[in-house]
């Protein structure tokens, strides 16, 4: 079987669910992150989902880069 995809091995074929289950997608001005939580402040990017090829130049986005939650009122 071949699979023609942009998406990586570990989402097609996930290797433990704990790993797929503490990712979650949020939303930014550059588009989408794909992060896991580290502790209730603080979320490592995990992959940028944007249609903007100029978005993945920023290091802000890079993957392993550690963002603060903004609080919710």
């Amino acid at each position: 079987m071949i699979l023609y995809t942009m998406m990586p091995h570990e989402y097609i074929f996930p290797e433990d669910d704990n790993n797929w289950n503490s990712q979650q997608v949020i939303s930014c001005e550059a588009g989408h992150l794909v992060v896991e939580q580290i502790n209730h402040t603080q979320y490592r990017v995990i992959r940028l989902i944007s249609g903007n090829a100029m978005n993945y130049l920023n290091e802000k986005y890079t993957p392993g880069a550690i963002i603060q939650a903004k609080p919710q009122l």
